[in-house]
C-alpha cells in the first residue's frame, strides 16, 4: 500500500496488489437496503489499484461479497460497487464505473469513463469502448 490508501471493514487484498494514494477499500456499500452486517471484499493477487479506486464491501441483503480477481488494472478513479464479480485479468479504464451486483468475466476491458448499469453481466474477452453507457448484458 501507497499513502495515502484507506482500507475499511472485512478487506482481503491479495498478494502483490499494489495500491495508489486516495484508494477506498472495504467501505460501505451505497445501498439503502443494507443494514450494516459484516460484509466483505476480496481484491486477488498481483492487481494494480491506480489513484482514487473505490471498490465497495457487498450487501447483507444480497451476496454479502465484492470481489476482484487476479492481475486486475483498474486506473484512476474506477469504481466497483457492492456485490460485483470482477473476473481475472481485467483492466478498467479511468473513471470506468460499475452499479451493484455486476458480474465483470475474464480478460474483460472496460473503457475510459463509461458506467455499467447495476445487475448487468459481461462475458468473457468483451471489449467496451470508452465513454459507453452499458445497459444490458454483453455476450462473451
Amino acid at each position: 500500500l501507497v499513502s495515502h490508501v484507506s482500507v475499511m471493514g472485512a478487506t482481503t487484498i491479495g498478494a502483490g496488489t499494489k495500491v495508489y494514494p486516495m484508494a477506498t477499500l472495504g467501505a460501505p456499500p451505497q445501498n439503502t437496503k443494507h443494514k450494516g452486517g459484516r460484509t466483505t471484499l476480496i481484491v486477488g493477487e498481483n492487481c494494480t489499484l491506480r489513484e482514487g479506486v473505490t471498490m465497495h464491501v457487498g450487501t447483507d441483503s444480497s451476496r454479502g461479497e465484492t470481489s476482484v480477481g487476479d492481475n486486475g488494472n483498474f486506473l484512476a478513479y474506477a469504481h466497483i460497487a457492492h456485490d460485483c464479480v470482477v473476473g481475472k485479468n481485467a483492466t478498467f479504464a479511468n473513471g470506468a464505473t460499475l452499479g451493484g451486483h455486476c458480474e465483470i468475466g475474464d480478460n474483460v476491458y472496460i473503457g475510459g469513463l463509461t458506467a455499467v448499469h447495476q445487475f448487468v453481466r459481461i462475458g468473457d474477452n468483451a471489449f467496451i469502448g470508452g465513454c459507453s453507457a452499458v445497459v444490458g448484458d454483453i455476450i462473451p
